[in-house]
């Protein structure tokens, strides 16, 4: 019985999938990621300015001048930018991997209520969801493909993933 209604339920995901309008078109996707650039944009403004107040306060500068520290950092101390430049890598992969790990959604996806599933009607695993959106960064212009017919990403056809309301 079990298995009978587990077939159902994936035979509805794996046609909800075929489906190309319960695909997440490209005005979605749009909102989503506007929603996910506010997010990441405030998580990242908030650890530069936490990083970057301690790169001053770690300048061995002469002086209190801001401008001048910038300048004496740059010239003398560029290992503190070096320090901030990974802490900053590190905060924007962590914010990903707990994408990855925990929900399988960003928190646009949350917002505008979208979900992502691979070929066989699944939730991804961590690494094929953190995958996928690394890959948005690097293929970003391919967003576009969003707005055709199939509703599907180049980077959504390289995960084998489906973006579905």
């Amino acid at each position: 019985m079990y298995e009978e209604v587990n077939e159902q339920t994936e035979e509805k995901w794996v046609k909800r999938l075929l489906d190309k309008h319960q695909r997440a078109g490209g005005w979605m996707r749009l909102w989503a990621g506007l929603f996910d650039f506010i997010f990441l944009a405030l998580i990242m403004i908030i650890t530069a300015a936490i990083t970057t107040s301690w790169m001053f306060v770690q300048s061995e500068s002469p002086s209190d001048n801001i401008e001048y520290i910038r300048h004496y950092i740059w010239e003398n101390e560029f290992h503190l930018y070096i320090i901030n430049w990974i802490v900053l890598l590190v905060v924007f992969f962590t914010v990903h991997l707990i994408y990855s790990v925990r929900e399988k959604r960003t928190i646009g996806m949350i917002i505008v209520d979208l979900y992502v599933y691979n070929e066989r009607a699944e939730k991804p695993s961590a690494a094929q969801f953190f995958i996928r959106e690394m890959l948005k960064y690097l293929l970003f212009p391919f967003f576009l493909t969003s707005f055709a017919s199939s509703r599907r990403t180049l980077y959504d056809k390289i995960t084998n993933t489906y973006l579905v309301k």
